[in-house]
């Protein structure tokens, strides 16, 4: 393990990287849900044991936050872990209920619906929380700068008039930019105002579970009357995954028409524009348009500064310039990946008391961030392993030929690209001689399907990025 993990104690350790996987997951619901109580309850240079409440809490973690959580496990110990899951008795006790096996086809929890008594919550902290609005996520702490002022702007206005301007407000952009902080500050925003309103923040792949429960259990008449008629505000984030449910795409659009109609507010968060969705029927993607479509570009270097000043200033910590230039300078892309780089500078502050922190020490520390991964390994040394692992030439992969294992192989550069290595869609394209970065969206999100659907693919997967960097 590396200098600073050797510092920590087990609970340090993991409130770390907690800290890291918070900012992560776009989702705050599903990290109170799934992965805030969780804990580390073993350490060595071979295993880390992650605690859980029961058994479909384990299966679900493992199932989908896995990686993140071994890629965080990685970043803080400096190595390669494996990382199981286990049901902790303790864990098990703070619910007061028994660990039992827990039947495959059970759902995500639904998103609870926020009401407010005559405008005004005895407990406005747990009423927030309560309906997935996530604490520090507010108009106050959004540093606004030239690639997020639009959004910034309607977002404003949306928060003002819920339901009678940009009806939907559809937000667009990669992940970790801010789109999912913009949706919170509007609804605490109108909650804040004191206005009796209703909320429901869920992910598209959200409402799909819980349309398919109704389904199951015949209830749709009670689902529907939940999202058409109960709520006064419906946030759906991830939006982009809802190409392939046909019939999600039917209820959604039936949903929206019905909210529209009605006057009540609709927010809509994608990772790419409503005309580069796939397989959206033109009256959703008409719905979509309906109202105003923003995006979240890329912060550039003065904003970046900024953010890192305003959340070192919110964690009380005191950061000398130099150190917050470092980070702004090298991490690019993402605001998220600032704010974990920011969270590892502070714990090294704290733990180097005999030896101040020089510029140095957090270069080094931060050497397995994308930016530093870049200038170690290069763009043909991972057409070279991706086209060793398939057995083809590294130069089919840039090339126009489309058999089966050149077409995988390609895909999956654009896969590692831009999830390990945070190059743009547009540069991707342009790396491997592809027309446009629409077919990058499409080759890394195939990936990304098959990477959670096919374990043996996963672990393919895996081999080719351990390969590049060991």
């Amino acid at each position: 393990m590396n200098s600073t993990a050797n510092k920590l104690n087990s609970k340090e350790l993991w409130k770390l990287a907690l800290a890291q996987l918070e900012v992560k997951i776009d989702s705050t619901v599903n990290f109170k849900t799934w992965l805030a109580d969780t804990r580390l309850l073993e350490l060595t240079s071979e295993k880390a044991i992650i605690g859980t409440k029961n058994v479909y809490a384990a299966e679900w973690i493992q199932k989908k936050y896995h990686q993140h959580i071994k890629d965080t496990v990685r970043y803080i110990t400096g190595d390669d872990i494996k990382v199981e899951y286990q049901v902790s008795s303790d864990l098990a006790n703070l619910d007061g209920v028994a660990t039992v096996k827990v039947n495959p086809e059970r759902q995500v929890p639904n998103p609870s619906l926020l009401e407010l008594s005559n405008g005004i919550a005895a407990d406005m902290q747990t009423a927030l929380t309560r309906s997935g609005i996530n604490l520090k996520y507010n108009f106050e702490s959004f540093v606004v700068g030239e690639s997020n002022r639009m959004a910034h702007a309607a977002a404003i206005a949306v928060a003002e008039n819920p339901g009678q301007v940009y009806n939907p407000y559809f937000v667009y952009g990669p992940s970790g930019l801010g789109k999912t902080h913009l949706a919170n500050a509007i609804a605490r925003r109108i909650i804040e105002k004191g206005q009796s309103k209703k909320i429901v923040y869920v992910s598209a792949e959200g409402f799909m579970n819980e349309m398919v429960a109704a389904i199951r259990s015949g209830k749709n008449a009670k689902f529907r009357e939940k999202y058409r008629e109960q709520i006064d505000l419906l946030i759906i984030d991830d939006i982009q995954f809802i190409s392939e449910w046909d019939k999600t795409k039917v209820e959604l659009f039936n949903t929206i028409n019905s909210l529209q109609t009605a006057g009540k507010q609709i927010i809509i968060i994608s990772d790419r524009t409503p005309d580069e969705l796939e397989k959206l029927p033109a009256r959703l993607l008409s719905r979509f348009q309906g109202g105003i479509v923003v995006d979240v570009g890329r912060p550039d270097y003065e904003l970046r500064l900024a953010i890192l000043d305003r959340k070192a200033k919110s964690l009380g910590a005191t950061i000398e310039d130099e150190f917050l230039q470092l980070i702004a300078k090298h991490i690019t892309d993402n605001i998220r990946e600032l704010e974990g780089a920011l969270q590892k500078l502070i714990l090294l502050k704290n733990i180097s008391v005999n030896h101040p922190l020089t510029l140095d020490d957090l270069a080094r520390n931060l050497g397995k961030d994308p930016f530093s991964k870049r200038k170690k390994i290069t763009v043909p040394q991972i057409l070279k392993t991706v086209a060793a692992e398939f057995d083809i030439n590294s130069k089919e992969i840039k090339g126009s030929r489309r058999t089966a294992e050149i077409a995988m192989a390609r895909q999956v550069c654009m896969y590692i690209l831009r999830n390990e290595f945070n190059y743009k869609l547009e540069e991707i394209a342009r790396l491997l001689n592809r027309k446009d970065h629409t077919t990058v969206m499409h080759g890394i999100d195939k990936v990304a399907s098959l990477r959670m659907s096919d374990e043996s693919f996963r672990k393919q997967l895996l081999k080719i990025i351990d390969n590049l960097e060991n």
